[in-house]
């Protein structure tokens, strides 16, 4: 059982959102779109806490406009849905526990729904916590608080933060790796020989350290003025903890650092310790998850950035092993690699406009099997960097690439840094990559030649507008090329520099000096076919000389219109 549907309204910074989730899904988008906080409505609902204590909310987590007080803040609503993605697909014995709260809905598929509540009750002069099971339909089953306990217990939440101290998750009393350090399952038997003989061990070294004998003797006078308990031996020093549970409460994780010295687990760096506390969780799963929840239980966990400190090469590997853990996965991501690593199906991207957010995610038959299989092929290849950008400039080939990051460089304009991503989108086609952008809400804009795959590739782009201002989305270069439109503006003489005495003689020009065409067949006829990388780069180095004519205007115009494309949203 899995949650399919979560809803939120009024908490925290989300006003109102709807979520579908998948089995492994991964959010990911700007700082302050409400990540973290779908990942505390989940934990806050499904949590042990809520079942024992009942109030869940204060006042900091109503969504507040303007200089609204908590108190006055409309109710904060979490409703997750439970859903079966075909017919009987859920076990019978876990139906029977909840058979109060179960619904069928009209395609025959069980469901189980609950909404919690949180609000000021006047009368009782606080924040109150309210619980419902509903219906399809959406309406209140009678109150069965039984159901809230064996949900919790079917499907137990767990959470993972991004800053995962290595001393704090791996302390006796810590939720993942306490289970591991009791003594519950020893043999009282073998408890008994095992504390027999570190007794006998620990006298063996107090024998050895006679020092202590005076701070037995000094203490036990204190007996005279203090009552002690009674016994032959009132004062024992411990070298060695005496009892098996002591020894398990202080167990460590060993690691070997480069020097080749074990050192505890916490004496290592961040990442390692972040990776630890991953590998603990994967631990507890496979070992203590039946033991503490009862059999079939199925977890969810809510992990952020799993990439914290961690080598890019790293973040991959973990994102392969938490795509294999048992259970519902809902993780947070500032990473392209660990996007990378998972399939396009299972993103969900947000985004923040004006007091909304909204999410994005690839909708079933939006692309062709055979396009998607390409795009996430692109995604690992390209290390999904380009997911996390706002814009999408779309452009041929790899001199149109260089040209627009050099040109916005040169106007004082970090394309990276603002959100932009500029590639060529010919591996794939255009329309693949426009129907991604369109699924993610990415703007786009396809910069495409004059010549008769660019005005094919113009045409696709027109035919996916949907509405929407062509002007805005579509740009065409003035000339047959790029490298055409850089000599016709004033740049030709680089490439009358570069132009072969061979290819000349069997091309001649036959018009006019200066003309569109004369630099249309310089370009495309008589350069060596090597070398246009090296061309390209001369070009942008004489236009960033102050006699150069600077930057054309063509190139300018696009650059402006990717700058003002990403205020827009988030």
């Amino acid at each position: 059982m899995i949650i399919r549907q979560l809803d939120i309204e009024n908490f925290r910074g989300i006003k109102s959102l709807s979520l579908h989730l998948d089995e492994t899904t991964v959010i990911f988008g700007s700082n302050n779109t409400g990540k973290s906080t779908i990942m505390a409505a989940i934990h806050c609902v499904l949590s042990r806490a809520f079942g024992r204590k009942g109030g869940i909310f204060s006042e900091y987590d109503f969504h507040l406009d303007g200089a609204m007080q908590p108190t006055d803040a409309p109710p904060i609503q979490i409703t997750v849905k439970f859903s079966e993605t075909m017919e009987a697909e859920w076990p019978d014995e876990k139906v029977q526990q909840l058979d109060k709260v179960v619904g069928v809905t009209a395609d025959g598929l069980q469901v189980v729904t609950l909404r919690v509540t949180g609000s000021f009750d006047d009368a009782a002069n606080s924040f109150v916590t309210t619980s419902d099971f509903l219906d399809p339909a959406g309406n209140p089953y009678p109150s069965n608080p039984n159901a809230l306990r064996k949900l919790q217990q079917i499907i137990p939440a767990f959470y993972l933060a991004a800053l995962r101290d290595a001393g704090r998750e791996f302390r006796a009393g810590a939720p993942f790796w306490g289970p591991f350090v009791k003594a519950l399952k020893i043999d009282p038997a073998v408890r008994a020989q095992i504390e027999q003989d570190i007794a006998n061990l620990n006298q063996q070294v107090l024998d050895a350290h006679t020092g202590f004998e005076s701070v037995k003797t000094r203490l036990a006078n204190s007996g005279k003025m203090v009552p002690l308990g009674g016994g032959a031996d009132p004062v024992r020093i411990e070298a060695l903890p005496n009892r098996v549970f002591d020894i398990l409460a202080k167990t460590q994780v060993m690691l070997s650092g480069k020097t080749g010295a074990a050192l505890p687990l916490s004496q290592h760096g961040e990442g390692t310790q972040s990776l630890a506390v991953i590998c603990l969780f994967d631990a507890f799963l496979d070992a203590q998850l039946i033991g503490e929840f009862g059999e079939g239980a199925v977890p969810i966990l809510t992990l952020e950035e799993p990439e914290a400190h961690l080598h890019p090469a790293a973040v991959r590997a973990v994102g392969q092993m938490l795509s294999n853990f048992v259970g519902q996965k809902l993780i947070s991501t500032h990473s392209g690699d660990l996007l990378s690593s998972v399939s396009l199906k299972s993103l969900r991207r947000l985004r923040r406009v004006g007091d909304e957010v909204k999410v994005f995610q690839l909708t079933d038959g939006a692309i062709g099997n055979e396009d998607l299989r390409r795009l996430d092929h692109h995604v690992r290849r390209h290390r999904g960097g380009f997911l996390f950008a706002k814009v999408w400039l779309l452009v041929e080939g790899e001199t149109d690439e260089t040209v627009f990051q050099e040109t916005a460089r040169i106007l004082g304009v970090d394309l990276f840094g603002i959100g932009v991503c500029c590639f060529k989108f010919t591996e794939i086609g255009v329309e693949p990559f426009i129907r991604l952008a369109d699924q993610f809400g990415i703007h786009w804009i396809v910069v495409a030649d004059a010549d008769g795959s660019g005005n094919g590739y113009a045409a696709a782009a027109q035919g996916l507008l949907n509405g929407r201002h062509g002007a805005d989305h579509i740009r065409q270069i003035p000339a047959w090329d790029i490298e055409t439109y850089l000599s016709i503006h004033g740049y030709g003489h680089m490439y009358l520099a570069t132009v072969s005495a061979q290819l000349q003689a069997l091309y001649p020009i036959s018009d006019p000096v200066g003309t569109d065409n004369y630099w249309k067949h310089v370009v495309t006829k008589l350069q060596p076919k090597k070398g246009k990388p090296a061309r390209v780069a001369g070009v942008i180095e004489e236009m960033e000389k102050p006699s150069s004519r600077g930057v054309p205007q063509y190139l300018r115009e696009v650059i402006e219109l990717t700058v003002a494309k990403t205020g827009e949203g988030d």
